[in-house]
């Protein structure tokens, strides 16, 4: 499970940063700001799920 956990943190990682630098190019988008932010929310979450099987 732990595995599974890592796995999914690593991909939400990596789309935050992809989010992250479109926003260079379209630094109004709005959609975009709030995608990151829920990604957030949900690495949060399995950072702490992580934690709880480490």
């Amino acid at each position: 499970m732990l595995e599974n956990v890592t796995l999914l943190l690593n991909e939400y990682r990596s789309t935050k940063e992809s989010l992250e630098s479109g926003l260079k190019w379209l630094p109004k988008n709005e959609y975009a700001k709030s995608k990151i932010e829920v990604i957030n929310m949900v690495i949060s979450d399995l950072e702490q799920l992580e934690k709880q099987f480490n």
